[in-house]
């Protein structure tokens, strides 16, 4: 591990962070780049992460680098266009992370969309791309789509679960995944008295994260856990009683007295 460490930099794992998953993974895309940084052996891992809507956060794909005995970690943002406010926060996250496990080393590089090869890349593709067979886009059995997607779902509840960089940080999609199982296991995912779930970009508050928000009533759920979403899918949403424990009033940063 010394000799590869000098030959790298001291870096000895690599975490290519994607900016929002699908269906909770970072995607074929991102996964076939870490796969071709595997094949030069250089590292002691080279894994996979997800900034916002996915399921492996920054700070789990860190532990899981980590765990490998890693001393030094480069992340290298998989981000197309500048979002420098977001890449400062990650970087403090992972300096916190770090400061409170007594390391390894974590150091970010430029993101992929700002390297100056990504346009040398772009313009092969285009080239090899008229070169080839050509692609038509009419191969379709319809032209019209599904008119389920013009109506509004049957539902007592709508539950907006926020995915953004912080609540992902924390574990909002594990927690989105529970979430899921656990209204299945109630019933809960279709009819008029079900609830339909939607996944959405940030919230806010992001210190108050994991965060979901249940309408018609307007709660705000806040510092989710599993054993909290259990208790709003059972208590909540099943015997209308809504949980104050982790409910929060616009405008209050205190928790709410029990039993108010």
């Amino acid at each position: 591990m010394v000799e590869r460490a000098e030959e790298t930099g001291g870096v000895d794992a690599v975490l290519l962070l994607g900016r929002s998953g699908h269906q909770g993974t970072a995607g074929e895309g991102i996964e076939s780049l870490a796969e071709a940084v595997r094949a030069t052996g250089r590292y002691l891992l080279v894994g996979t992460a997800i900034a916002e809507r996915g399921l492996v956060s920054l700070p789990e794909g860190l532990e899981a680098c980590a765990r490998t005995g890693a001393r030094k970690v480069l992340v290298i943002p998989v981000f197309f266009g500048r979002d420098r406010s977001l890449v400062h926060w990650l970087s403090k996250l992972a300096c916190r992370w770090s400061r409170e496990r007594g390391g390894p080393e974590v150091v970010f590089a430029g993101a992929i969309g700002e390297h100056p090869a990504l346009g040398e890349a772009v313009v092969r593709a285009v080239v090899e791309a008229e070169a080839g067979a050509p692609m038509g886009v009419d191969d379709f059995q319809s032209l019209e789509d599904p008119p389920a997607w013009s109506e509004i779902p049957p539902q007592e509840r709508h539950v907006l679960a926020c995915m953004g960089p912080r609540c992902t940080s924390r574990g909002a999609g594990g927690l989105y995944v529970h979430f899921w199982k656990r209204l299945y296991k109630r019933g809960l995912l279709r009819g008029r008295s079900g609830v339909h779930a939607a996944q959405t970009g940030c919230l806010s508050p992001c210190n108050l994260g994991p965060t979901v928000v249940v309408y018609p009533e307007g709660i705000w759920y806040c510092e989710l856990t599993a054993e909290a979403i259990d208790r709003i899918v059972d208590e909540h949403f099943v015997d209308g009683r809504v949980v104050e424990e982790y409910a929060r009033e616009p405008g209050h940063h205190e928790r709410p007295e029990a039993g108010r």
